[in-house]
C-alpha cells in the first residue's frame, strides 16, 4: 500500500492543474472569449494546443521546452488579455439593465457544487486505486511509454511533434511519432515537482478525473442552453451530468484497466469540451476561431483519433439539431465559423498531422479484438452501460443507476425535443457500437473502427461520452415537467416553480452523487488497484528498483543499458537518466537494432553483426528481468517475435558462461551484467 495522502500529493495536483488549465485559459482571455462553459469544458485541450505550438517553436529556434517557456508564452497571453479588456471596457457603453434573480444564482451555484463534488468523487476513485499516494508506479503495458514519453521531454526538453518519441534517447535519433500531447503538461509538471512518477500521475487525475467531469458539464450546458433552457436550470444540468460521468467505468476506467491508454482516454474525455465549444461560438466577431483552432490541434495532439471522435459526433449532433424548430438556420449560421475555426486547426496541426502521416501501416493493421456478438447482447452490453475488465465481481454487470438516468434523458429528449443533437449523437454512436460487435472488423463501419485499431474498447467509449449529457439533461427537464404538473394542482407551487426546479434537481443530483455515485467510484477504485496499488503483474517493483540503485552508481557517461522495455529497466532512464537501448516494448523498425539484439544478443561471441551493434552503442550493461509479464506480440517489427505473445527476449536467454559476461547484481528475478566485449571469444 502507499502512503495516505500527504500535502505534497495535494500540491502536486495544484501544480498539476495549473499546468493544464492556465495556458488555455490564457488562451481564451487574449481572444476575448467570455463563455463560461469555454474556460470549463475547453481550457485542458487549449493548453495543450499551447503547449505543442510552443514546443515546436522551441525546437525551431533551439530552446528548451519546459516550464520557463511555457510559463512565459502564458505570461503574454495573459498581458495580451489584459490590453483586450481594458479597450473592451473603454469602448463599451453598455449598462446593467437588471439584476440576476437570486434563484439563477442558485442554480449556478448548485450547479458548480455538484461539478465539484463530481471532481472530487473522480479523484476518490484514483487515489484509492492509486492507493493514497500519487508516488505508486502503475504497472500496465502502456504506461511504459508514457513514463518512458514523459521523462524524456523533462530530462531532453525536446518536445515538438517531430521530436517524440525517440528510439535512442541519448542522441534523439530514430523517431517514432507517438501522441504527447498530455504528456507535454505532465513533463512540464514533472520539471516542477523533480519526479515523473508523481507528475504523470497527478497530471493523470486532472485529465481524467478533473478535465473529464467539467468537459461533460460543458457540453450538457450548452446543450441545456441550445434547447432553450435558463442559465440556472442549464447549470444545473452540467452538474447532474458531471456526477454521473465520474462514475461511468467508460471511458476512463475502462481503457486505463484493460490497456493504460492514456493517451487515448485522454482524448476521448476532452472530446466533450470541444464540442461545446465548436457549438457555441459567438454569433459576432471572428476572433474566437483562432483559440476554438488551436484547442481543436490540441486534441488532435492528444490523439489523432479525437478528429474522428469529433468529427463524428459533431456531424450527428448537427443532424439532430436540424430536426428542431430554428436549427437549420442555426446551424448555417454557425458553419463560416466552424470551417475557420477548421482552417485555424490544420495550420497549428500541421506538425503533428505531418508526423501522423509517416507512421507505417496505421491503426488499421491491427485486427478485431472480440468475437461476434448476438444482436441482442450487442445492445443490451452497449445501453446497459456493462463493465468489463478483470475484475470477476463486477464484470459483465451493468451500471444500473447510470442507465436508469440515461433512459429517462432519452425519454425526456423525445417528449420535449429540445437536446436533440445530444441524443443523435449517442444514438450514432450506438450504431457503430452495435454494428462492430456485431460483425467485428467486416461490417459498414469497418473503415472508422480501423482508425480506433479495431479495438472494442475505445469503440464502445465513445457511447459514455453523451450518456451522462443525456442523463443532465433528463433530470432537469423530469424536473421542470413535474412541477409544472404540480403547478397546475397547487398554485402555492406556481409561485415558487423556479425555486421548485432547482430544489428538485439538487436533490435528485446529491442523491445520485452520494448512493450510486459513492458505490461506482469503490468499484472503479479496485479497478484501478488492480493496475497499479494491488497490481495482478509486477512490471516494476522492489527488485528493479534495487538493480536501478546499484546501475545508476557504475554506469558511465556515454554507456547504454541493453534492456527489454517490458520489464522495469525503463525506469533506469525515468528515474535515474540512464540511457537504455529499447524505449518501446518490442522495439522499432526505425532502429533495428533495438529488437535484432533482444532476439539474438546471446549469439555476440559468434556473430559479428550483434558485436559490431554493441560496440556502436557502447553497451556495457544487460538489464534483464526473467519473469517479466507477458504481452501481445501480434504485430511486432519484422515480426521478429514470431508469435502471438512475447515476455522474456531470446537473445536474453542461456546467457551463463558467454565470454565477456559477468553477473554483476541479482535481486529476485532481476539481473544485471557487466559486458567486456574486448574480453569476448574472437568469432
Amino acid at each position: 500500500m502507499g502512503e495516505p495522502v500527504t500535502l505534497s500529493d495535494l500540491v502536486a495536483l495544484a501544480v498539476a492543474l495549473a499546468v493544464a488549465v492556465l495556458p488555455g485559459a490564457s488562451l481564451l482571455f487574449a481572444f476575448g472569449v467570455r463563455a463560461r462553459a469555454w474556460f470549463v469544458g475547453f481550457s485542458v485541450p487549449a493548453s495543450v494546443g499551447v503547449a505543442t505550438l510552443t514546443a515546436s517553436a522551441c525546437a525551431v529556434v533551439g530552446l528548451r521546452f519546459g516550464p520557463v517557456t511555457l510559463g512565459v508564452v502564458t505570461a503574454l497571453l495573459v498581458a495580451a488579455g489584459v490590453v483586450v479588456a481594458v479597450r473592451r471596457r473603454r469602448r463599451s457603453d453598455e449598462r446593467v439593465s437588471g439584476r440576476t434573480p437570486g434563484v439563477a444564482w442558485v442554480g449556478q451555484i448548485a450547479g458548480g457544487l455538484l461539478l465539484v463534488g463530481a471532481m472530487l468523487l473522480g479523484a476518490r476513485s484514483w487515489f484509492g486505486g492509486l492507493g493514497e499516494s500519487l508516488a505508486t508506479v502503475g504497472q500496465e503495458h502502456d504506461l511504459i511509454i508514457h513514463h518512458m514519453l514523459t521523462a524524456y521531454i523533462q530530462r531532453s526538453g525536446n518536445g515538438a511533434p517531430w521530436q517524440l518519441m525517440p528510439a535512442d534517447v541519448m542522441t534523439g535519433s530514430g523517431v517514432a511519432y507517438y501522441p504527447s500531447g498530455v504528456h507535454l503538461l505532465a513533463a512540464v509538471t514533472a520539471v516542477l515537482l523533480g519526479n515523473t512518477v508523481v507528475a504523470l500521475n497527478a497530471t493523470t487525475v486532472v485529465v481524467l478525473a478533473f478535465a473529464w467531469v467539467a468537459s461533460v458539464a460543458a457540453l450538457t450546458y450548452v446543450a441545456a442552453r441550445r434547447g432553450r433552457l435558463s442559465r440556472s436550470v442549464a447549470s444545473l444540468s452540467g452538474g447532474v451530468a458531471a456526477v454521473v460521468a465520474a462514475g461511468l467505468y467508460r471511458p476512463v476506467f475502462s481503457l486505463m484497466h484493460e490497456g493504460g491508454i492514456l493517451a487515448n482516454a485522454s482524448a476521448l474525455v476532452l472530446v466533450p469540451g470541444v464540442l461545446a465549444a465548436l457549438l457555441s461560438l459567438p454569433r459576432r466577431g471572428w476572433l474566437p476561431i483562432v483559440p476554438l483552432g488551436v484547442g481543436c490541434a490540441g486534441i488532435l495532439a492528444v490523439h489523432p483519433t479525437a478528429a474522428a471522435s469529433v468529427g463524428v459526433s459533431f456531424a450527428a449532433w448537427l443532424v439532430g439539431e436540424l430536426l428542431v424548430r430554428g436549427g437549420p438556420r442555426r446551424v448555417l449560421r454557425d458553419v463560416p465559423r466552424v470551417v475557420g475555426a477548421g482552417a485555424v486547426a490544420v495550420v497549428v496541426g500541421l506538425p503533428v498531422l505531418a508526423q501522423v502521416l509517416t507512421v507505417s501501416g496505421g491503426p488499421q493493421q491491427f485486427g478485431a479484438d472480440i468475437a461476434p456478438q448476438t444482436f441482442s447482447s450487442a445492445v443490451g452490453n452497449a445501453i446497459g452501460l456493462v463493465y468489463a475488465g478483470w475484475v470477476p465481481a463486477n464484470a459483465g454487470y451493468p451500471q444500473f443507476a447510470a442507465v436508469v438516468v440515461t433512459m429517462l434523458g432519452v425519454v425526456a429528449v423525445l417528449v420535449t425535443r429540445r437536446g436533440l443533437g445530444a441524443l443523435m449523437a449517442w444514438a450514432a454512436w450506438l450504431a457503430i457500437e452495435v454494428a462492430f460487435a456485431t460483425s467485428p472488423g467486416v461490417g459498414p463501419e469497418t473503415k472508422l473502427a480501423g482508425l480506433f485499431y479495431n479495438a472494442h474498447l475505445r469503440i464502445w467509449s465513445h457511447l459514455s461520452l453523451f450518456a451522462p449529457v443525456l442523463a443532465g439533461l433528463g433530470v432537469v427537464l423530469t424536473a421542470c415537467g413535474v412541477v409544472l404538473w404540480l403547478a397546475r394542482l397547487a398554485p402555492v407551487v406556481r409561485a415558487r416553480a423556479r425555486v421548485a426546479v432547482v430544489a428538485v434537481a439538487v436533490v435528485g443530483g446529491a442523491l445520485y452523487l452520494a448512493l450510486p455515485g459513492v458505490h461506482y467510484a469503490s468499484v472503479e477504485s479496485e479497478y484501478l488497484a488492480t493496475r497499479y496499488v494491488r497490481s495482478h503483474f509486477t512490471r516494476v517493483g522492489a527488485d528493479d528498483e534495487k538493480a536501478i540503485a546499484w546501475l545508476a552508481e557504475r554506469v558511465r557517461p556515454g554507456e547504454r543499458v541493453l534492456n527489454s522495455a517490458n520489464d522495469g529497466s525503463t525506469f533506469l532512464y525515468v528515474e535515474k537518466g540512464i540511457p537504455v537501448v529499447n524505449t518501446h516494448s518490442l522495439g522499432t523498425p526505425l532502429a533495428p537494432y533495438t529488437y535484432e539484439l533482444m532476439a539474438r544478443f546471446n549469439t555476440y561471441p559468434n556473430d559479428p553483426a550483434i558485436r559490431k551493434a554493441l560496440r556502436d552503442l557502447n553497451v556495457r550493461w544487460l538489464y534483464v528481468d526473467t519473469i517479466a509479464p507477458g504481452i501481445g506480440s501480434g504485430v511486432s517489427p519484422n515480426n521478429w517475435v514470431g508469435g502471438p505473445s512475447f515476455a522474456l527476449a531470446p537473445g536474453f536467454a542461456d546467457l551463463d558462461g558467454l565470454p565477456g559476461l559477468t553477473l554483476g547484481f541479482t535481486s529476485g528475478t532481476v539481473s544485471v551484467y557487466e559486458l567486456d566485449l574486448d574480453a569476448a571469444a574472437a568469432p
